[in-house]
Formats: C-alpha cells, sequence, structure tokens
C-alpha cells in the first residue's frame, strides 16, 4: 500500500515566533487581530491565479469584486450595486460612487474597464479567472459609473461569475509589472498589504483610509501555520484571535476553553479525481472501475468517524445548499463485494494499482480520510499510493492536464458562484485541457450555459448530476465545508465565501 502525509512540506512560522509576539501591553494586543490560517496565496497578492483557498484567506480583504456571494447565496452588490442584462448578450452594471483604491485612485467605469481589458488580452484569457470569464468578449465604460459587458452568448450567471474578478488599480498593475503587483497588491477592500512576513511571521494588514467599507480594527497580522497541531497550540495559549482550518475533534475541547466554533455549510465536494484523456491505458478510463472505486470506499463512517459529523457522504457534485443540486441523486453505497463484481467484470478481479496526487492541509483531517480511502480500496484489492504534492505543483498540472498520475484531489468548488455548473465545467470537455470527457455532459453544460430562464436552468443541472453520479469523472468523498474558531471577546464574526470578514470583527470590551 502506498503512503500519504510522510512527504508533507511544511510551511509557516514555528510556534516559538508566535510566543515572542505575545509579549508587549495589553492594549497593544487589543490593536491588533492575529489569525492563524494553513497557507498563504502561492501567487502573493496576484488576484487572477486562483478563485479559492488558501488565496482568498488574504485577498477577500485586499480586493473587491464588482459582485460578492450574499447570505442568500446569490450574487449581492458590492462595487457594483445594480446590474441587468439589457440584450441576452449585453450587461449592464452600475457601481458605486465615492469608492478610492488604497492609493487614493478613483476607483469608476474606466478603472473596472482597464482591469477587464486586461483579462481579455492573451496572458489575462490565460490565467485561472480570466478563463472563468472566458464568455465575456468586450467591455466598455458608459460613463462614469456605468460599465458595459458583451458576452459571446447568453451567460445566465455572469453575475455570479464575476465574484472572481476583483479590481486590482491598473497604474499601479502596469508599473509594477504582474510579479511587482503581487508583492505589493493595491485593492479597493477594507484592508491594504504592509509586508507578507514581518520579523515575526506574519502577513500584516493595515486598514485602508480610503476604503468604502473601513474595518472595526485597524492592524492584522495573519500566520500562515501549515501543521494542525501548531494552530490548535496557538489558539489554546490565547496568541491567536481567530484560527481557521480546525480539526473536528478538537472542537469541544477549544468550545471549554472559550472559543466560539463556526462551520460554514458543505460547499464543496472532496473528492479524487480520475485522468482518463491523457492517461490512455489507465484502468481508470473504464466506467465500471470508477464506479467500483466509489462502492469500495465506506463515506458514511469517515463522515461519523473522522470527521466527528462535520461533513456527509457525497454522489454528486453539489450540496443541497447549491443552485443545481438534485435530491433524487443518492451517495453510493458502500458494498466493497458489488465493487469487486465491477473489476472483475472490467478485467481486473486482482485489482490493479494507481497513484493520486494530493494537496495536504486544505481540508481537515484530509490525511486521515485519504488514509481510510487507501485502506478501503486496498480491502478489494486495488492498491492507492496517495503521493503529497504542494499546491503551486498541482496547480501547474491541473492548468495544462499534465498530470503525472491518474487520479488528484479535486474538491468540486462552485464557489465563489454557489453554482453547480462551475464546477460541471472543469470535470468536463468544456475545461481548456479536459482530464475527463462525456459527450451528454458536454451537451448538458452547453445547454446550461445559455438557459436564461432560472428554473429550466435548475432542471438542466440536476439532470446532470445524475450522468456524473452514473458516469462519475471521480471519487465521491464527502461535503466539506470549513471551520474556523474564534475568541469569546470577539463580536461581529461571520463567514464570507468560507473566509472570516475581517472587517467586521470587533473586539469587545474588556472588564478591568
Amino acid at each position: 500500500m502506498g503512503h500519504v502525509g510522510s512527504s508533507l512540506i511544511r510551511r509557516g512560522i514555528a510556534l516559538t515566533a508566535l510566543v515572542a509576539l505575545a509579549t508587549g501591553s495589553a492594549a497593544a494586543a487589543d490593536r491588533v487581530l492575529k489569525v492563524g490560517v494553513p497557507l498563504l496565496p502561492p501567487s502573493f497578492g496576484n488576484p487572477f491565479t486562483a478563485t479559492g483557498l488558501p488565496s482568498g484567506q488574504i485577498w477577500e480583504h485586499i480586493f473587491d469584486g464588482l459582485t460578492e456571494l450574499g447570505d442568500d447565496g446569490l450574487p449581492a452588490a458590492s462595487l457594483a450595486v445594480a446590474w441587468q442584462p439589457e440584450t441576452p448578450t449585453r450587461w449592464v452594471f452600475q457601481l458605486r460612487t465615492g469608492v478610492r483604491f488604497a492609493n487614493g485612485k478613483p476607483f469608476n467605469a474606466a478603472a473596472a474597464e482597464r482591469v477587464f481589458q486586461w483579462l481579455l488580452s492573451e496572458p489575462g484569457r490565460a490565467s485561472i479567472v480570466g478563463n472563468e470569464i472566458r464568455s465575456l468578449v468586450a467591455v466598455h465604460a458608459r460613463g462614469s459609473h456605468e460599465l458595459v459587458l458583451e458576452t459571446r452568448q447568453p451567460d445566465p450567471i455572469l453575475p455570479n461569475r464575476l465574484i472572481a474578478v476583483m479590481m486590482v488599480e491598473s497604474d499601479a498593475w502596469d508599473a509594477l509589472g504582474v510579479k511587482g503587483f503581487a508583492l505589493n497588491p493595491v485593492g479597493t477592500g477594507s484592508y491594504q498589504l504592509i509586508t507578507w512576513q514581518n520579523a515575526g511571521g506574519a502577513t500584516v494588514l493595515v486598514a485602508n483610509p480610503y476604503a468604502w467599507q473601513p474595518p472595526q480594527i485597524d492592524r492584522v497580522h495573519i500566520y500562515p501555520l501549515a501543521d494542525h497541531a501548531t494552530r490548535l497550540q496557538a489558539a489554546l495559549s490565547r496568541q491567536l484571535d481567530i484560527v481557521g482550518n480546525m480539526r473536528p475533534e478538537q472542537l469541544s475541547f477549544l468550545r471549554q476553553r472559550g472559543y466560539r466554533v463556526e462551520i460554514d455549510p458543505g460547499k464543496q465536494i472532496l473528492a479524487i479525481g480520475f485522468d482518463t484523456t491523457g492517461q490512455p491505458d489507465s484502468p481508470l478510463r473504464d466506467r465500471r472501475v470508477r464506479q467500483a472505486l466509489n462502492l469500495a470506499v465506506d463515506k458514511e463512517t469517515i463522515a461519523r468517524v473522522i470527521t466527528a459529523g462535520t461533513t456527509r457522504p457525497a454522489g454528486q457534485g453539489a450540496s443541497p445548499i447549491t443552485f443545481g443540486y438534485n435530491p433524487d441523486v443518492a451517495p453510493y453505497p458502500y458494498d466493497p463485494e458489488r465493487a469487486k463484481a465491477l473489476l472483475a467484470e472490467a478485467g481486473y478481479p486482482d485489482g490493479f494499482a494507481f497513484t493520486a496526487q494530493v494537496v495536504l492541509g486544505s481540508y481537515a483531517n484530509d490525511v486521515e480520510i485519504y488514509q481510510r480511502v487507501q485502506q478501503d480500496l486496498a480491502a478489494v484489492g486495488i492498491d492507492a499510493t496517495m503521493q503529497s504534492s504542494i499546491f503551486v505543483d498541482w496547480l501547474r498540472q491541473y492548468v495544462f492536464n499534465e498530470w503525472r498520475s491518474e487520479a488528484f484531489s479535486l474538491a468540486w468548488n462552485y464557489l465563489p458562484y454557489n453554482d453547480a455548473m462551475r464546477p460541471m465545467e472543469y470535470f468536463s470537455c468544456a475545461k481548456a485541457h479536459p482530464f475527463f470527457c462525456n459527450d451528454a455532459v458536454r451537451q448538458g453544460v452547453q445547454a446550461a450555459a445559455v438557459e436564461m430562464d432560472r428554473q429550466r436552468r435548475a432542471g438542466i443541472l440536476a439532470d446532470l448530476q445524475q450522468v456524473f453520479h452514473d458516469d462519475p469523472p471521480c471519487l465521491f468523498l464527502l461535503e466539506m465545508g470549513h471551520i474556523w474558531v474564534y475568541g469569546e471577546d470577539l463580536a461581529g464574526f461571520v463567514l464570507n465565501n468560507r473566509v472570516p470578514r475581517l472587517a467586521d470583527v470587533r473586539f469587545l470590551e474588556r472588564p478591568e
């Protein structure tokens, strides 16, 4: 059997650095919000290189999009206050007035247009975010605070897509270049970046003096602590006010110590994807084999024991809170005998071996989850090696479909859109350099991509969930949320798009 976790490259600062930071006056501590996270953005402050974690743990506080994800799961106002389709392929966005970037320069329709023009350029199109808005063909300012976006075809979720498009200050972007801007990002967010790593190892954010949403706390230190034990010890010793990605079995202990717990509902489906286009000789190309893997893993036990009931088994690429979820599609049952029969039918009665590259530390207890997956697969004759991969290397393989293994960790991430079509696109032929291709899926995704009627579109997506279940492009595992804890002396803690909205957090008055 393969191994998992032994080659994990740990990043972040040691606990001793946090201990050094604990010295100083109580008044100084009150002015600094200290946050622990597993990782910093691999590309620092270039917000066009990713759409999820860990990058969002920093970018959400520095940048704003035209829209954001609302509490109801729909796009809500941010830098744009209203929008509507003028024609099936033309959207008009009314922008917020009086907004400035952290360097004092105004944000308006012309500034937004410059950001989109870069994303429409050749290097912009090649970026992760540029690919997310590939339906866009033209953007122009119509007056000082009205922006017109033209799409190649009807795009019913364009406002959802724009949640991922962060507004950068284009003069700084041009003057510094992409790499220089990544080290010195300038946005309209509540905070601006001072340094990626101070003497204590912290990324330092301070209040943006021009913020249209000024924060309650002026200074934030964010510590990258890859190790779960280090984050726990830092929390228990009260050296951190907010800590992300905690382990489920730690929660009762943390509650006893006065921490409050916030678990966002399942907004991603943890899965192991299969490369069926770049590995022509792989057994995983056979549908029966892929179904067998899904039947071989006891997801109920994983959810109950390893994640302490904070997750649920998954059998499709969405959870009940997602637009496009199909309540009639149940997770695969745990049926190792049926799995063995399918393997024999496919010509692998003695099983086979494969390797999966997995990024560790992105989800609570993911090491233990992958270990249990290995054990269950071994029980039906499949020798799965879980090889740890650093995110930056994993991302390059994902973008170009140049996998060095037959399988890989890949969540169905329907955030920031909260729309099932987003992950369907990258688990299908619609992805540039696809790793899985099914014609029925291709046709369904194409239909959902242009259907402007909300009810009909929901039906198309629900039907696609059944197709993905029956012809699985992955080993579906769990509906995953993210676990955060925060001190009882804090108020205003709210999770938005998986990360705390730090601008709203404030310290409660402490008794003398």
